[in-house]
């Protein structure tokens, strides 16, 4: 997770944009997610993806068409709901937020990097120095009290680009069980 204050950069009106723009994010992959398990109830297609979006001027670099991995959107569901519910009064307009407020400024980080696990892709706002928006980015966080078994957070094959974050949490690993951060195989060239 990035330090709440890299998202200082955003000041005034770039800061009220910039929670509009992820509270329309994570309302559009909770459509979606509404919308295909809709669909696999009723045994007809899910919804076309990718999504294409159009970031406002808030955002530094171009992110590609959005596809959603179902699972995250499935698992990070409720935190998407609770984290817009908190930003809701600054996306709708109706409360000005303060640059200062650091609730605020760890919701804003914590629904982004929700919405990142979710499209696989960074989004960065103009004067934070991290990974422009579009880098491609894995996400894989393990956390369990007790391993019996093997574990990866993450395995990738053959990515050119990108950022891979893998993190493991747990308390015992029994003998003969298995956990693995990250195992990759040619990342970039």
């Amino acid at each position: 997770m990035v330090d709440p204050l890299s998202v200082t950069a955003l000041t005034g009106v770039a800061l009220t944009d910039g929670i509009k723009f992820l509270y329309d994010q994570a309302g559009a992959i909770l459509t979606r997610r509404a919308e295909r398990r809709r669909a696999e109830k009723l045994g007809t297609a899910p919804p076309a993806e990718p999504i294409p979006v159009k970031p406002p001027e808030v955002v530094a670099g171009q992110l590609a068409p959005i596809s959603i991995d179902a699972a995250a959107a499935d698992v990070l569901a409720d935190e998407l709901k609770e984290l817009r519910r908190r930003l809701d009064d600054y996306a709708q307009g109706y409360e000005t937020p303060r640059e200062d407020d650091r609730d605020v400024l760890r919701t804003i980080v914590a629904l982004r990097d929700a919405i990142e696990d979710i499209i696989g892709q960074r989004i960065t706002f103009k004067g934070e120095a991290r990974e422009r928006s579009g880098t491609p980015v894995v996400t894989g966080r393990i956390s369990a009290a007790e391993i019996r078994g093997r574990a990866t957070a993450v395995e990738v094959g053959d990515m050119v680009s990108g950022r891979v974050d893998a993190q493991v949490h747990t308390d015992v690993i029994e003998a003969g069980g298995e956990v693995t951060g990250a195992r990759i195989t040619n990342l970039g060239r």
